[in-house]
């Protein structure tokens, strides 16, 4: 489920991630650079963190059999969807 304004946006941290995901570390980070996985968000100056709801769509592409092409241009639309759902808060607030 995609949050929408009336949605709050939940941040899983990495071990949260890796609890869904039974991946290693590097294989984690690795899926990440080659665009299999969303990247990690910044928290901080020192904390990052992972949008709950994209792993979850992720994860649900991997359940449906798709391929790693099919992933590759879902994991690109998260991301943009991230700008989408920024420039709605920031209208709404005005």
């Amino acid at each position: 489920m995609k949050p929408s304004m009336n949605t709050p946006i939940k941040i899983i941290r990495l071990s949260e991630v890796l609890n869904v995901l039974p991946l290693s570390r590097t294989t984690m980070y690795l899926k990440v650079k080659n665009g299999l996985l969303p990247p990690a968000i910044s928290l901080g100056e020192k904390a990052v963190g992972y949008i709950e709801h994209e792993y979850q769509t992720v994860l649900a592409s991997m359940i449906a059999g798709d391929s790693e092409d099919e992933i590759k241009e879902l994991v690109k639309t998260l991301i943009n969807d991230r700008q989408k759902l920024k420039q709605g808060l920031t209208h709404a607030s005005c």
